[in-house]
């Protein structure tokens, strides 16, 4: 009887069928929440390959930009950069002069693309936990920014950045598929962080309605 009912349908209506239950099925099963490793940024960016956009574009360029200014007024030299990502915030710091210039990411996939758009700096498929870069590289000043969020060991990061080093750090206040945490406001985010810095100071900047990015700044004790 349900071979018979199956064979009364139209091969249209069984297309559209399959099509329900397969969003139904991804509806009902979400991808789980928390960090997530190279291989899931590698298919993440790679649907971005052929979209690249000029870094002024992205939603984020005002929090590059203020870090930037920041990096020209307080005098840096030379950057290590944790989570460099593509190297849209490099690309931006290349236009602002600065020349000295090291960023590193575990997705080759993002290394790629960031030492096409980028090639004056120097880009390093490394993670953040083991590389050896921190003590390797010459360098007065970190970047990490929207990296914190997306780990569990955030606060291992902090520590193996060297004393002494200016610090420029975001993380924000809304959930995302790969984050393991967010912050409700400053005092959630000095909470965690300020332990590990002089002069601390965060700054509120709104993405959009309902998501902050709070800007942290000072130097690694």
């Amino acid at each position: 009887m349900f071979n018979g009912v199956l064979k009364g349908l139209s091969p249209r209506f069984l297309s559209e069928l399959a099509s329900r239950l397969k969003t139904h099925l991804r509806r009902s099963n979400p991808e789980e929440l928390g960090e997530k490793d190279a291989a899931w940024y590698d298919r993440y960016y790679s649907q971005f390959r052929g979209k690249r956009e000029h870094y002024s574009k992205s939603e984020y360029y005002f929090l590059w930009a203020v870090i930037a200014d920041r990096m020209v007024r307080a005098g840096t030299r030379s950057i290590l950069e944790i989570g460099c990502g593509r190297g849209r915030m490099a690309t931006l710091l290349r236009d602002k002069g600065f020349t000295e210039y090291t960023g590193f990411d575990f997705s080759a996939e993002q290394i790629g693309v960031a030492r096409q758009d980028c090639p004056e700096f120097r880009f390093e498929v490394a993670n953040a936990f083991d590389t050896d870069l921190y003590d390797r590289c010459f360098y007065d000043t970190t970047i990490c920014t929207e990296i914190l969020e997306h780990v569990r060991d955030d606060i291992e990061i902090l520590r193996k950045i060297r004393p002494g080093t200016r610090f420029y750090g975001s993380v924000p206040n809304f959930p995302f598929v790969s984050h393991v945490r967010c912050f409700a406001d400053e005092k959630e985010v000095a909470e965690r962080y300020g332990a590990f810095f002089r002069n601390f100071q965060i700054d509120t900047f709104p993405l959009k309605p309902g998501k902050i990015i709070y800007i942290l700044e000072g130097v690694k004790i």
